[in-house]
């Protein structure tokens, strides 16, 4: 098993001075959880290159929830010829309500999950939120890490510090060692919801500011779905890449109603454009 995804070494590692979100640091109602800058592995580099997550976060209303993605990696993927398919992808957003690790959760049936990258090696059939959800590993098939230890011995080898977000990068949340033990795809689920992809300049509009962190990946993927498809209450969320090349998670909550009702971005903007026409009619008077 080689212990990196092949490809060429991209741009200049980013400083490993960043600042750290903490659990549920809240900002303009959004729920951030900031990763190492340093950790993602692509090819001989060690951070700043293609698999380099810097965050995510995750802002609910009474009845939508937001999910942000700051990263440098695209949901086209990243061409690699020694994976199963050329190319290697984000794996699905597992949320677990239960209070369990994540693979007793997993034997127990209880997770849930998003497939949001449609060109994945997912089990389940099309982008979604699955309900009843198993996870399989598919690092296998992606040229990529069988463990975690590994993952962190291979970044710490080369000066990087390993992490996962709300989550330390040995956190026992997550299987270490063996092989094959990274479960980052759904194998099975029942579908429950639809996602809705969000446009930068819509998560832009309802505040989310990687920024302010320092998270300044080249690609910001968003999306929001009805609350209705998840229970209540606290949870963990996390992603890998399809390789395990980097991976990130967060500790937040759903309210069954929020205090901080938000519109739909498609009503921000309507309302924004009928306040440019009203300003423009008085300018005529």
């Amino acid at each position: 098993m080689r212990w990196i995804c092949s490809g060429a070494i991209f741009c200049a590692m980013a400083s490993v001075n960043q600042p750290q979100a903490v659990a549920a640091t809240l900002s303009n109602g959004w729920n951030y959880a900031i990763d190492s800058f340093d950790d993602g592995v692509t090819g001989a580099q060690i951070g700043g290159g293609e698999f380099e997550f810097y965050g995510i976060a995750i802002k609910e209303t009474s009845d939508t929830a937001f999910i942000a993605i700051n990263s440098n990696l695209s949901l086209a993927g990243y061409a690699d010829p020694f994976a199963q398919r050329g190319n290697i992808n984000y794996g699905d957003l597992f949320f677990n309500f239960s209070g369990q690790d994540f693979n007793t959760a997993n034997a127990n049936g209880s997770l849930f999950g998003i497939r949001f990258a449609e060109g994945n090696d997912s089990g389940v059939a099309t982008t979604g939120i699955y309900s009843n959800v198993t996870a399989k590993n598919v690092t296998e098939i992606n040229s990529g890490f069988s463990n975690l230890d590994r993952y962190n011995t291979r970044v710490q080898s080369a000066g990087g510090t390993p992490s996962m977000g709300d989550l330390s990068a040995t956190d026992p949340y997550f299987e270490q060692t063996g092989n094959g033990t990274v479960l980052n795809s759904i194998a099975t689920g029942t579908k429950v919801g639809e996602i809705s992809f969000l446009t930068p300049a819509a998560l832009s509009v309802l505040g989310l500011n990687f920024g302010q962190f320092k998270a300044t990946g080249s690609q910001t993927i968003g999306f929001s779905f009805n609350k209705s498809a998840m229970p209540s209450g606290n949870y963990i969320a996390n992603f890998f890449a399809e390789c395990a090349n980097d991976a990130i998670a967060i500790k937040s909550s759903f309210t069954k109603e929020s205090s901080e009702p938000v519109p739909e971005p498609s009503t921000i903007f309507g309302t924004l454009a009928g306040l440019s026409i009203l300003a423009a009619k008085r300018k005529l008077k």
